[in-house]
C-alpha cells in the first residue's frame, strides 16, 4: 500500500461520525405554504366574481329585457305599417 491511500480502520473511523449524526428534521415544503393561502385567495376570489355575474344576468333579464323587447315590438309594429 501507499502512504497515500487510507487503510480499512482509517475509513471506518472517518465514517463512524457521519453514521452517528441524527437525520435533520424535515422542513415543511416552501409550496404547501405558499399554495394554501393562494388557493384559498382564488376560491374567494371567483367565487365572488361568480355572484356578481349572477347578480347582473339577473338584472339584465328582469328589468333590460323587457325594455329591449317593448322596442322591437313597437318597431316591428311600426315598420309593417310602414309601406314599402
Amino acid at each position: 500500500m501507499s502512504d497515500a491511500s487510507l487503510s480499512d480502520q482509517d475509513i471506518v473511523q472517518s465514517a463512524e461520525p457521519m453514521a452517528a449524526a441524527e437525520p435533520k428534521p424535515r422542513r415543511r415544503s416552501i409550496w404547501r405554504r405558499v399554495l394554501r393561502p393562494l388557493v384559498l385567495i382564488l376560491t374567494a376570489q371567483y367565487t365572488i366574481v361568480l355572484l356578481v355575474g349572477l347578480t347582473v344576468v339577473g338584472t339584465v333579464r328582469a328589468w333590460v329585457l323587457p325594455q329591449i323587447l317593448t322596442s322591437l315590438q313597437t318597431i316591428t309594429a311600426v315598420l309593417k305599417h310602414t309601406p314599402y
